[in-house]
């Protein structure tokens, strides 16, 4: 593990979302899917990355994000908070953690409409044209995980010359 873990993240990407509907409802199986086109950078001397992901809901509203990852040297360990334009002013609490065996899996508490749960971030395929990003929540301190409620697929976009 290092700072460079997220270095196979850099540059731009299409992004295909496939979100449940409502990610607090056990029952739930139908899917929303949308494109987005997100950008990575390097920051702080290749400590950390950021990323903003624009693009258009399927009821036509747009879509706007932005990711900050972290790295910290004396842990070893990742810090991601995620923003949106859906909820102005808010950076949620940070995911923490790293990679091993080629996958990365970020865990942190989190709360929605006073329901407490773990959200857990994961990084799959990152050595693939492809890397998928997912997410899924425990409402019982990590000993079960509920399914994926959000996966997103990226494919890389050509460079501009």
């Amino acid at each position: 593990m290092s700072s460079s873990d997220f270095d196979f993240l850099i540059g731009q990407w299409a992004v295909r979302h496939e979100r449940l509907i409502d990610q607090f409802e056990p029952g739930c199986t139908t899917w929303s899917r949308f494109e987005t086109v997100a950008e990575v950078d390097h920051i702080l001397d290749g400590l950390g990355t950021a990323d903003q992901t624009r693009g258009i809901l399927p009821d036509g509203s747009p879509f706007a994000g932005y990711s900050l990852r972290l790295y910290t040297p004396e842990t070893d360990e990742w810090a991601i908070w995620w923003a949106s334009a859906s909820h102005p002013g808010v950076l949620d609490d940070p995911v923490r953690g790293r990679f091993s065996d080629g996958i990365g899996t970020f865990i942190g508490p989190a709360e929605h409409d006073g329901i407490h749960y773990l959200a857990r971030f994961q990084w799959l395929d990152t050595t693939t044209p492809n890397p998928v990003w997912a997410q899924d929540f425990s409402f019982d301190d990590g000993a079960t995980w509920a399914p994926i409620n959000w996966r997103m697929t990226h494919t890389r976009l050509p460079v501009n010359p």
